[in-house]
């Protein structure tokens, strides 16, 4: 028996009831729903007993984010929802068909790791180099951690996007989780490749300050690798990082021969925050690291950054904003006295 439909069930005319007021989000309607849970055990996993209660089969249930995948169907907006729990992955998921998403079920809130009570997909295998790779292209992906903790420096991030038009909200990536991944600048918490044109990430929360100090020189928590996607934009995002290593940045913009930019045009930064933690008060160089003869285009609104001396240090980048003078940069955060200038 299938799921039964709303206002009986979980789904109103094909499309999923997922809260918060978004409304449909897939297109015109809902494929197939395929459902994850963490274990096939009516007397140990709630969600799993819920299911068979509601009258869902066995064959629409998955333990594991490959199983759930393969049972999808691209270009048909078939949806895996995700129930709470830390899913353990030992392979790269190459995600390459289009139109087909992924939610989590344990609400907005995402900000946290594996180790903690949420729905977290993730890998600690070493040389797994991503957690999913995702190729398709407008994907969508709600209310769910991505983690990689694989001690190796060929673990290069929890999320690589290579795709169009792909969308993420209330979504945590974290990477950087050992002592080989914060020591090599391969490693990131989200890789960005040539066709991640157009691309959101709404809400989300990228890096970590809690799991070791980042010392890869030009390293990034964000890391554009191909060759320059145009359009991205982040907004309401939170980006995250441990280290007192001055060259290490926040987002890096060049890995490769000299002037060669891996970011595109029209990339846009709206309200979010940059957030650099080390207990020796030591900043770290730059947010956004890029090449000497280079070109760099980025547009800030109403954004900040703490734990940096500049935006960029390289005076090819054009890094433009809407923030009020602090420092020597609009938007560099300072410490508040309080006495009136």
């Amino acid at each position: 028996m299938s799921m039964t439909r709303f206002p009986h069930g979980l789904s109103s005319h094909g499309i999923p009831v997922y809260g918060n007021g978004v409304g449909p989000l897939f297109g015109p309607g809902c494929g197939k729903i395929v459902w994850m849970v963490s274990a096939k055990n009516e007397a140990t996993d709630a969600y799993y007993k819920w299911l068979h209660d509601n009258g869902v089969s066995d064959n629409e249930i998955y333990t594991t984010l490959a199983t759930a995948y393969a049972a999808t169907t691209g270009s048909r907006n078939d949806v895996i929802a995700v129930f709470p729990g830390a899913y353990d992955a030992t392979a790269t998921l190459d995600w390459t068909k289009d139109n087909t998403h992924l939610v989590g079920l344990g609400g907005p809130n995402t900000r946290a790791d594996y180790s903690e009570k949420n729905v977290v997909l993730y890998t600690d295998t070493t040389q797994v180099d991503y957690t999913i790779h995702l190729t398709g292209d407008h994907c969508v992906f709600l209310n769910i951690g991505i983690n990689n903790a694989g001690n190796h420096a060929n673990n290069y991030s929890p999320l690589y996007v290579d795709g169009y038009g792909n969308y993420f909200e209330n979504v945590t990536l974290i990477g950087n989780m050992a002592a080989n991944q914060l020591a090599d600048d391969d490693c990131a918490s989200l890789h960005i490749g040539t066709n991640a044109h157009n691309c959101k990430w709404i809400n989300c929360d990228i890096g970590e300050d809690c799991w070791g100090a980042r010392s890869a020189a030009y390293s990034g928590q964000v890391s554009f690798i191909g060759s320059q996607p145009n359009g991205g934009l982040f907004r309401n995002c939170i980006f995250r990082s441990q280290s007192a290593t001055a060259t290490v940045a926040m987002i890096t913009t060049y890995k490769g021969a000299a002037g060669a930019s891996h970011v595109g045009r029209g990339w846009v930064f709206d309200n979010c925050i940059f957030n650099n933690w080390n207990i020796t008060n030591t900043d770290c160089n730059e947010v956004f690291n890029g090449d000497t003869t280079g070109w760099l285009r980025i547009q800030l609104h109403n954004c900040s950054a703490y734990g940096y001396h500049e935006w960029s240090d390289q005076d090819t980048a054009q890094i433009v904003g809407t923030m009020p003078e602090a420092v020597d940069g609009g938007g560099l955060a300072k410490q508040l006295i309080d006495a009136v200038a």
